[in-house]
């Protein structure tokens, strides 16, 4: 019984590193593709009924027309997915192992475990991973966030007993930070490189995926002297608690989507660059 759980809490690991996020997108090729709001296209009866003798209305929707693509002309995001077909395949076993496996137990685990308890734990490990944060804000050069993330973990660490509370959020002038080297290989100046939806671990990039090592240096989970099994057993268990919170946008997204590999990658790409840039 012990071993069952275990692996099940060591699929669930790394299940929710962004593998569903609430985002609507299609794309009809593999490749690479471009992330935008359109406007919906006119009806022909709408443009039956437009007057073709009114110059002034022809001449503001020409306008509106030109400030509306100039608005979301930058808000245009591209990435290469020249491994489309077999992303796809890792995406529909990712999904398969939720369906399956994770959703139930999530469910199971919300009615046993009260909310304010599983926040609590969420708490203790995003406080836990402050070296992550700290280590990469100094590589990115942002020393005064830096400063904001070791008042942060300090406040949160004693007022807050180890993180379970946060009372570092009471104050304006500490944001959280999610730094990673991911990020810090961005503000070098790197780029996406292309998409990987890794089987289990969820979807990234080729760049992104110097956030493993990350994991492996600066997690302070890694620094136990701990057997592999046990520090994958504490990693499952904080993601599955994190998921938690995440079951109905997750079911939102599957219903409101026409494809949910597409949306989740779009999701992901536009996530990390927002992250990037603050």
């Amino acid at each position: 019984m012990k071993k069952f759980l275990a692996a099940a809490l060591t699929l669930a690991s790394f299940l929710i590193m962004g593998l569903f996020n609430p985002s609507l997108a299609v794309d009809r090729e593999p490749g690479s593709y471009q992330l935008a709001q359109q406007s919906e296209p006119k009806s022909s009866e709408a443009d039956e009924s437009l007057d073709k003798d009114d110059e002034y209305d022809d001449e503001y929707d020409d306008e509106y027309d030109d400030e509306y693509d100039d608005e979301y002309d930058d808000e245009v995001v591209e990435i290469n997915d020249p491994l489309f077909r077999l992303n796809h395949e890792f995406y529909l076993f990712n999904d398969a192992m939720y369906v399956a496996i994770i959703r139930p137990l999530a469910k199971g685990y919300n009615v046993v475990i009260p909310e304010e308890i599983r926040l609590s734990v969420k708490n203790f490990f995003v406080n836990l991973r402050f070296p992550i944060r700290f280590v990469n804000c100094l590589l990115q050069g942002k020393g005064t966030k830096a400063m904001e993330e070791f008042a942060t973990f300090f406040l949160n660490s004693t007022v807050g007993l180890a993180g379970i509370q946060t009372p570092a959020s009471y104050y304006d002038s500490l944001p959280p930070s999610p730094e990673d080297l991911g990020q810090t290989l961005a503000v070098w100046g790197a780029d996406n490189g292309f998409f990987i939806m890794y089987p289990i671990l969820g979807p990234s990039s080729l760049r992104d995926s110097a956030r493993f090592i990350d994991t492996f240096f600066l997690d302070p989970i890694s620094w136990l002297d701990l057997d592999w099994k046990t520090r994958l057993a504490i990693l499952a268990y904080e993601k599955f608690n994190e998921l938690s919170f995440q079951i109905d946008d997750i079911d939102a997204l599957k219903e409101a989507v026409l494809d949910p590999y597409v949306a989740v990658r779009d999701a992901y790409v536009e996530h990390r660059n927002k992250l990037i840039a603050e």
